[in-house]
């Protein structure tokens, strides 16, 4: 994949947590956080440690997630 910002070629990998990855809007002040009907669940199934597909450009320093197949 060709990095949109710089066009160079993008590394493919995973971004992995020891627990659930969600885009949210809101800025995680606290520890405990209670999920909102808006936030994004990016992590995979239940099949080990929670990660999702993610592009690195090591040129510009970006990651994109493309969550259409999550």
């Amino acid at each position: 994949m060709k990095c949109p910002y710089c066009g160079d070629e993008m590394i493919r990998g995973y971004l992995m947590s020891s627990r659930d990855i969600t885009f949210a809007v809101d800025n995680p002040i606290k520890a405990f956080r209670i999920k909102k009907s808006d936030d994004l669940e990016l992590s995979k199934g239940s099949e080990g440690i929670p990660h999702c597909e993610a592009y690195r450009c090591s040129s510009c320093k970006k990651i994109l997630i493309d969550y259409e197949n999550r």
